[in-house]
């Protein structure tokens, strides 16, 4: 006696179209491409802070001034000293920036991957 199998149709499984936008990964999307761009112009600003430290830009000198006094070497000091102070006041800004940024990122980046 043979026994029949007995053969199942498998259906497939048709979802409705979706109409719209997809609010949710738009947004998500959004804020990734925004953060992303704030990371890397913070770390721009970061390497640019490390060359103002390193290198700082040479003491302007005023050809035209009334005096006819040269400013003296603490003046030039001074004045060297107050770029790299700014270099590194840019340098603390950037890693904040990106302290606060690249978390961000991170967790909407994760988040379009559930979707």
């Amino acid at each position: 006696m043979a026994v029949a199998k007995k053969s199942v149709a498998k259906r497939a499984v048709i979802s409705p179209a979706r109409t719209g936008v997809d609010w949710k990964s738009l947004y998500l999307y959004a804020v990734c491409l925004i953060t992303l761009m704030v990371v890397l112009f913070s770390v721009i600003s970061f390497i640019n802070g490390i060359l103002g430290v390193a290198l700082p830009e040479s003491t302007y000198i005023d050809p035209y001034a009334t005096t006819a006094v040269k400013p003296d070497a603490a003046v030039l000091a001074a004045q060297e000293s107050n770029e790299q102070r700014r270099a590194v006041r840019g340098m603390l800004g950037s890693l904040v920036t990106f302290a606060v940024a690249a978390p961000l990122y991170l967790y909407h980046w994760r988040q379009t991957k559930t979707i």
